[in-house]
């Protein structure tokens, strides 16, 4: 009986020894499995926008909207207008810098206005890198007629730091207001309506019109150029700036 003692121990042992491995074994390769299927799922969630726009969207691509022909027309000033005046010059922190600027305080935008060289599609998507794309239309901030601002609302990494520029375009309600900072004025037009559109060669985004105002547009859904989302807006105050804004445009 004495004898036996020994083995007994050292076999109790053994099993301890075997089972604590095993379950250090199950408990590694569950945690090496969670983090697989964790960082596959990541990699997916990244990679997946890249897919869908490589194989759907490009194929697929819409045209921008549509303008009507150049206005050439002279414009009333608006200093001269009735009902529009001159708010008090900004103060200096209220300043962005020089250059042209779109600000929309309700969705934390603040990008560079950079004007197309024409309104064809491959200027208006290249001009979409360096900022928000004012349409050469022959309307600028203040005049009569409509101007109209396009930027992207997501878009792939080589689409420029600027491809997330109108991403909540779709928060912006009637009665919120967009900045734009142009030639030393702040021009502010106040939301008045928006819209979802298909793109197609009979719809036409009109230019002439008969008082101040402007359009914005981003492709909509997010990750398709399927249809338009577009901001209807109407010119409500112009504001001299303190510092002079150096035009860009």
């Amino acid at each position: 009986m004495h004898t036996s003692t020994p083995s007994l121990s050292l076999a109790s042992s053994q099993a301890n020894t075997g089972q604590s491995s095993s379950l250090k074994l199950f408990l590694s390769t569950l945690i090496s499995a969670s983090a697989f299927f964790i960082g596959l799922t990541l990699l997916t969630f990244m990679v997946w926008p890249v897919v869908v726009s490589l194989f759907i969207d490009r194929l697929d691509y819409s045209p921008q909207l549509p303008l009507s022909e150049v206005q050439d027309k002279s414009f009333l000033e608006l200093s001269n207008a009735k009902g529009k005046q001159l708010y008090p010059p900004l103060s200096g922190g209220q300043v962005t810098g020089p250059g042209n600027w779109i600000h929309i305080p309700s969705i934390d935008v603040s990008v560079p206005l950079v004007l197309s060289e024409t309104i064809a599609d491959e200027d208006v998507l290249k001009t979409l890198d360096d900022g928000a794309a004012m349409y050469p239309n022959g309307i600028s901030p203040g005049t009569l007629g409509n101007v109209f601002v396009a930027a992207h609302s997501t878009g792939e990494p080589w689409k420029g730091k600027y491809r997330f520029a109108f991403l909540r375009i779709n928060e912006l309600a009637a009665g919120n207001v967009i900045h734009l900072d142009y030639n030393g004025a702040r021009y502010t037009y106040t939301v008045t309506e928006k819209d979802i559109v298909v793109p197609s060669p009979d719809l036409r985004i009109e230019s002439g019109r008969p008082k101040p105002s402007m359009t914005l547009m981003a492709c909509w859904p997010l990750w398709s150029t399927q249809k338009r989302m577009l901001i209807h807006t109407e010119l409500t105050n112009v504001t001299q700036l303190t510092a002079p804004v150096l035009a860009q445009l």
